[in-house]
């Protein structure tokens, strides 16, 4: 008779675990090679803007840095986006998600991945379509297939939303969170450091705003 014996078997929570880590271990690395491309970006554009001065100054304009200056910013903009998105710090108000209780805080948190999960997607499917129909259009001055401006947004788009599959992933199984991780979905407090006499004040070390200290 066949044996009983499941102990061969890989259970939930190890599934979850692998699928969270190599998720995870997917969105650092694509953050790595956009944050060396958005580098290289923001470097050209400040390099070929230093030209189009000295040139204009001193020798004649050249025609096409002003265009390409402009497409860099375009994807370095786009590329900074995503390394915002996973690290949690654009620009948000949440001081009423803060104060809620934490059960429906978290909830609200998966809320608002699953939303930016649906814009991205839809972003991503727009995007990807007004590059077909600029797929017969060049730039003025470099000639440049117009589809190679755009096809920053839907790969920013697709970034985002490995980003956001992890961090919905972290919201869903928060037993699997690691200790320290760099993907949030909103603004994380810095922790204040208790001193160790606790007649002591407080001392915030992010602010450097001291509780307890006389005015």
């Amino acid at each position: 008779m066949p044996s009983n014996n499941h102990s061969g078997r890989i259970s939930p929570s190890s599934i979850q675990e692998k699928l969270i880590h190599g998720v995870g271990a997917a969105s650092g690395l694509v953050d790595a090679v956009v944050g060396v491309l958005a580098f290289c970006a923001l470097t050209g554009m400040l390099v070929i803007i230093t030209l189009q001065i000295v040139f204009r100054v001193f020798f004649q304009a050249l025609p096409w840095s002003e265009e390409l200056s402009r497409y860099l910013l375009v994807w370095t903009t786009f590329l900074g986006a995503t390394m915002a998105y996973r690290r949690g710090i654009h620009i948000a108000v949440t001081f009423l998600v803060d104060s809620l209780p934490a059960l429906l805080r978290r909830l609200v948190r998966i809320i608002a991945v699953l939303a930016s999960l649906i814009f991205f997607g839809t972003a991503m499917f727009y995007a990807v379509r007004y590059m077909q129909l600029q797929s017969f259009q060049v730039t003025a001055s470099l000639r440049l297939p117009m589809p190679y401006v755009y096809a920053v947004m839907p790969v920013a788009f697709g970034v985002m939303i490995l980003h956001g599959l992890h961090a919905l992933l972290l919201e869903l199984f928060p037993e699997h969170r690691p200790s320290a991780v760099d993907v949030t979905i909103r603004h994380q407090p810095n922790p204040v450091h208790p001193p160790a006499d606790p007649s002591a004040p407080v001392v915030n070390r992010t602010s450097g705003s001291c509780r307890g200290c006389g005015d």
